[in-house]
């Protein structure tokens, strides 16, 4: 499954980083720390500004 995330424009070189998951309505957002792999920079992203949007990649399966 993808869905969009919000972090920081700089991503660390730590295996994880704390990122902002929207559901879309009032709020139902969350901080969840995921793996920084599998975060890739969106399309929709403007380039401005000290967060960024991403696309994160889930995985059903553990690795």
């Amino acid at each position: 499954m993808t869905v969009l995330a919000v972090g920081p424009r700089e991503l660390p070189r730590t295996e994880t980083v704390e990122v902002w998951f929207d559901a879309g309505s009032g709020w139902t957002g969350q901080r969840l720390t995921v793996p920084v792999r599998r975060l890739t920079l969106s399309d929709l992203d403007r380039g401005e500004g000290s967060t960024a949007l991403y696309v994160y990649e889930s995985n059903d399966c553990q690795d």
